[in-house]
């Protein structure tokens, strides 16, 4: 590889890379400090020998012995081979004096570095022409930084910091020198000289070079040491995508972290969404209100455990990286939680020096997208309805007069003009805003920082909101070798969502006016002994509501001691408080309670829940260099927690007409609403080693293991060990691809295996209760009744996670690879179950450990820069990510038939079925033939391949899978300059799924549903007479239709997800406007969305389209 013979800032990095695992750098796993390697003096006696090797081979093997740093080109060096070096009990002098001989090369050494150059030193100068100055350098929190590379400008005359970041330089006699202070993941800065006092100098973070260091929230590592499957992303990166929440901006970003599509409730701001980390571990969700979805991840919030709704309402400008851990040998540190993957969040740190202040605002645009619906407008329904014999009685000559009447009447109303367009009426363009506030600073041992934020949703149906109001204070304080850190959060959160669903509205047929003639919203759009239609404007306008609080706060205090740079000890002592509360208020005039008893009409709703949870957590790190090859890391820990919650609520019925909306205007408790509460206590301790072997950064070993106790599992089975292994090969650090292959950055191979666990069930699992019937009391008492059998030898459910990946950049950094393979197993599955009737429990539910699931697929990314020309800020780069994902169940048996049987007839039946050998996911459905064009009839094919008019469930199979083969995002990166731009789309491949609206809305479309609007193709695509080929049957057969291959399709799309153009003001010029810095962007995102299926999306909240302006700027 040619270079220069000036040592440029390329050259330098690269090597400053050797000269940090060299001088034994390495992020403890459990702390941020480094171990460097203490400096040899330059004449401590060795032995070397090697026969006709060459320059470059014998420095390297100097490097290694000497503890020294070498510096040099290798264009120089690379010619001189033949070298016979025999020296026993020499110095470092005079080996390299004996072997630099008659070569032309000439060395010099300045404390622990050997600069080599071709021909004479001219950037040295004499010692009598020299001085000297000494200083520390820390990172911005104060910590200091071992192995800093401080060279002077225009020579490569240079030092490295010590353990405790403190360095001396010797100095030519000259104006204006300027030193470079440079480090891995640090941005370089450049220090003029004017005088030899000692510098303070503080390093700021690069967060181009942020995804160097994998954050574990228990350890932080350097990523080409690390084994486990991980990804790391900083706020830039995450705020590159959007500025709505973290959640959305990491589905972008990385193709493992999956957010199910909510059909139903689309852009509700008010619902959390479903999050999975490849795949379920879970067959099914049992939950209850007081535990978290058992398939959902674990996150982790500086360093303590959080809930989905604290990082959903996090405010983005908050966090500088979030890190998610996938496989075994990341997420096994978490022992029994993290089955189904971690997502470790690390917000911001006060910054030391001068006070600093921060605004990030945003407004947003927001409409609806209602490109899915295909409803029929006023003269197709009409005429549908027509055709399947609605107006038509002809064995009832009353009735028939009342319905042709209804028929002519509204014939005329269409005739006259009417045609109404009901989606639009509860829809708004939402106007939101976000704005956040930190201000911080420090001196000396003290830092501080102080954080406020407000976002303000307005949804994009009217009466929906959501306000959020956080707040936090982070405290640093330093002593000696003591550093004391205290961080307190506070998150409020008032919501409001419609009281009418938007699919109410989509129901609305068009030939009714909203609006009798006076201009009155009437309660009925048409009310008669045959037909009553209501109006959902009726209902709206009522002083109905459904409103909801959260308020949250928790207080985390931690202490580090540093006694020795090998040795840290750390405590972690968390306090979350939260209190939920929700009311739901129906007047009486609505609609839902015409045929109720008047003495019962109007409803209202309140529940209150309340946690408190307790968290320690004790941990020793040990981390020692040893002959500058073997890197070990230790870490001892455990951890406590309990988790204290209630919830209580109540129902009511019968309120009288008016503003008489409290609860104590009821007339009584409908059955089965009498007030509730329910208490648990949740208890867990955890003790774990977690170790690190290194070789030479070559061949990498990760260990863990954990013993794991919790009160949620049986009394026979509160404890259970969680283990992991990591191998890893970094084979760029080889000399058969080092000394061969230029512009190969890493070149990593990757293997993992553990058995992470999960916790997420309900906390009476295990625990028999009973009930109290307040309804039956004797001479004695209250009685009770058996609630619930407990199993007091319910498993803890551990999931066998298998994984081997890779990690390549190469060609000079342009290009990076990323892929994973993983393979899981859990077993045993734990699931609710159904009891007979003669168990005597009322819930008849119990837990039980049984079956199965084996989960396996792969993810992968790749980013090509084009253009990379990243010291002038001009860059061209295109990427891509994929995930693909498939599951099988095994040792079920019978025993799932109730969910079978709920599935195929019960009041929501889907196509889901769980059987041996079958995907959880997979679509069950007899298949069809089609449409019989002689009788307008479906024709059914049976499992032995005959055609059938008969449906039988007995001939289900499996005719697709709805988890789509292949689904990831495209996208590209732009900058030049302070200009910036970029574009992700979202592709799915090869899914399917079930079309509800095929099914809903254009067949089983019975006479009582005809009140409703329906699809354009009930009208078009239906049966109508013989010989017809269509895709749907009879348009007069209004009997129940079966579910069928018919109704399932390819759901293949392809949509905007996010789009961002910004641009960053020059330092000089913001300089001059009194700022430190400025940005601005603008964003779009689910701008567009294009599908191979036409069904309905967000059928009760609309999905939204939204562009957003933001702006950023620094005192």
């Amino acid at each position: 590889m040619n270079k220069m013979q000036t040592i440029h800032p390329w050259l330098v990095w690269r090597r400053k890379i050797l000269m940090t695992m060299k001088l034994g750098v390495c992020f403890l796993l459990c702390t941020v400090f480094q171990v460097s390697a203490r400096v040899t003096a330059q004449n401590e006696r060795m032995n070397f020998k090697m026969h006709d090797a060459s320059l470059k081979t014998i420095l390297w093997a100097l490097e290694k012995k000497s503890e020294m740093v070498f510096f040099y080109s290798v264009k120089d060096i690379e010619q001189v081979t033949g070298i016979d070096v025999v020296a026993e009990n020499k110095t470092l002098d005079e080996i390299l004096s004996e072997v630099l001989k008659n070569t032309g090369i000439t060395y010099e050494v300045t404390h622990n570095t050997v600069v080599l150059r071709k021909g004479k030193v001219n950037a040295a100068l004499p010692q009598s022409k020299t001085s000297e100055v000494t200083g520390k350098v820390t990172d911005r929190s104060g910590s200091p930084l071992p192995g800093v590379t401080i060279l002077i400008k225009g020579t490569s005359l240079g030092t490295v910091t010590d353990t405790e970041g403190i360095f001396k330089i010797a100095l030519p006699q000259k104006k204006d020198v300027v030193l470079v202070f440079s480090f891995i993941g640090m941005k370089t800065q450049e220090i003029v000289l004017k005088d030899d006092k000692p510098l303070k100098v503080v390093m700021q973070e690069d967060a181009k070079e942020i995804d160097e260091v994998v954050v574990t929230g228990i350890f932080n590592r350097k990523k080409d040491s690390f084994t486990g499957a991980s990804a790391t992303f900083d706020g830039e990166q995450l705020r590159s995508v959007g500025t709505q929440n973290v959640i959305a901006s990491l589905k972008t970003l990385d193709p493992s972290f999956n957010v199910l599509e909510n059909n139903e409730f689309g852009s509700d701001p008010n619902k959390l969404p479903d999050i999975e980390i490849r795949g379920k571990s879970s067959l099914i969700s049992t939950r209850d209100e007081l535990s978290e979805d058992p398939n959902q991840p674990l996150f982790i919030l500086d360093g303590f455990e959080s809930s989905l709704e604290a990082i959903y309402n996090l405010d983005m400008s908050r966090v500088a990286s979030i890190t998610i851990l996938k496989d075994a040998a990341s997420t096994a540190i978490y022992g029994s939680k993290a089955s189904n993957g971690v997502v470790v969040v690390e917000t911001i740190r006060p910054k030391s020096g001068k006070l600093n202040l921060a605004y990030n605002g945003n407004a947003n645009v927001s409409w609806a997208d209602l490109s899915s619906y295909n409803l029929m407008d006023a003269s197709e329904k009409l005429r549908f309805e027509n055709l399947v014999g609605r107006y038509d009685a002809s064995n009832d000559v009353v009735k028939d007069v009342e319905l042709k009447k209804s028929y002519y009447d509204k014939l005329a109303d269409i005739a006259r003009g009417v045609n109404t367009y009901w989606l639009s009426e509860p829809l708004r363009v939402g106007l939101n805003h976000r704005h956040s506030l930190y201000v911080d600073g420090g001196e000396g041992a003290f830092m501080f920082g102080i954080g406020l934020a407000y976002n303000g949703i307005t949804g994009v149906m009217k009466e929906s909101k959501r306000d959020n109001i956080s707040g936090n204070i982070d405290l640093t304080y330093r002593l000696k070798k003591f550093q004391f850190m205290n961080k307190f959060d506070m998150n409020n959160t008032d919501s409001k969502d419609p009281i009418v669903a938007f699919s109410q509205y989509a129901d609305a047929n068009p030939y009714y006016t909203k609006y009798n003639e006076n201009g009155e919203v009437e309660r009925w759009l048409e009310y008669t002994d045959y037909i009553k239609a209501a109006n959902p404007l009726y209902n709206a306008k009522q002083n109905s509501y459904n409103k909801g609080n959260n308020l949250s706060w928790s207080d985390k205090f931690i202490v580090e001691y540093t006694p020795v740079p090998t040795l840290k000890l750390r405590a972690r002592f968390g306090f979350t408080h939260q209190s939920t509360q929700a009311e739901a208020f129906y007047s009486p005039l609505d609609t839902r309670f015409a045929e109720t008893d008047f003495s019962e009409r109007g409803s209202y709703g309140n529940t209150e829940t309340q946690s408190n949870k307790y968290e320690g957590e004790f941990t020793l790190t040990y981390a020692k260099v040893l002959k500058e090859v073997h890197q070990f890391n230790i870490v001892l820990g455990g951890y406590l927690s309990a988790l204290e919650a209630k919830s209580q609520g109540y129902s009511a019925i019968g309120f009288p007409v008016g503003d008489f909306t409290l609860p104590s205007f009821a007339n009584s408790y409908p059955d089965g609403g009498s007030p509730a509460y329910n208490e648990s206590t949740t208890r867990s301790v955890s003790g774990y080693v977690i170790g690190n072997y290194a070789y030479d950064n070559r061949y990498l070993l990760d260990f863990s293991y954990r013993v794991n106790g919790s009160s949620v599992f049986g009394t026979n089975k509160h404890y259970i060990g969680t283990w992991a292994v990591g191998l890893g090969w970094n084979l760029h650090h080889e000399k058969f691809i080092a000394d061969h292959f230029d512009g190969i950055s890493m070149l990593k191979l990757r293997a993992s295996i553990g058995n992470p666990g999960n916790q997420n069930f309900s906390s009476s699992a295990t625990i028999t209760t009973f009930r109290y019937n307040f309804n039956s009391f004797n001479y004695f008492g209250m009685t009770t009744s058996l609630a619930q059998l407990g199993n007091p030898d319910l498993e803890w459910q551990t999931t066998l996670d298998k994984n081997i990946g890779f990690d390549i950049t190469i060609l000079n950094n342009r290009l990076t690879l990323t892929g994973d393979y993983y393979y899981k197993t859990t077993d045993p599955l734990l699931i609710a179950i159904s009891m007979p009737p003669s168990s005597g429990a009322t819930d008849n539910m119990t837990y039980k450990n049984f079956g199965k699931q084996t989960s396996k697929g792969f993810t992968a990314s790749a980013t090509y820069y084009i253009i990379r020309r990243m010291s002038e800020r001009i860059w061209w780069s295109v990427r891509g990510n994929l995930r693909h994902g498939s599951n099988e169940l095994s040792g079920i048996g019978n025993r799932l038939e109730m969910y079978n049987s709920q599935e195929r007839e019960g009041d929501n039946r889907s196509t889901k079925r769980y059987y041996d050998g079958a995907d959880p996911d997979d679509i069950w459905a007899v298949r069809s033939a089609g449409i019989d064009p002689s009788t307008g009839r479906e024709l059914f094919i049976k499992k032995n391949g005959e055609l059938t008019y008969d449906f039988s469930y007995d001939d289900e199979v499996v005719v697709a899978n709805s988890r789509p083969k292949v689904e990831g995002v495209l996208g590209t990166n732009f900058s030049w300059k302070g200009f910036s731009c970029n574009l992700d789309f979202r592709y799915r491949v090869g899914g399917h799924s079930f079309n509800s609206v095929l099914f809903n809305k254009v067949e089983n479309i019975s006479t009582n549903s005809l009140i409703y609007n329906q699809d354009k193709r009930a009208l078009y695509d239906r049966w109508q007479k013989p010989g017809d080929k269509a895709q749907f049957k009879n348009i007069a057969n209004s009997t129940s239709t079966p579910m069928s291959s018919r109704f399932v399709q390819k759901d293949n799309s392809l949509s905007l997800e996010a789009l961002r153009i910004g641009y960053e003001f020059s330092p000089e010029l913001v300089h001059k406007w009194g700022l430190g810095s400025l940005r601005l962007n603008a964003y779009m995102n689910d701008i567009f969305r294009l599908s191979t299926i036409k069904m309905e999306r967000g059928t009760s909240y609309p999905f939204a389209r939204s562009v957003s302006f933001a702006i950023s700027l620094t005192l």
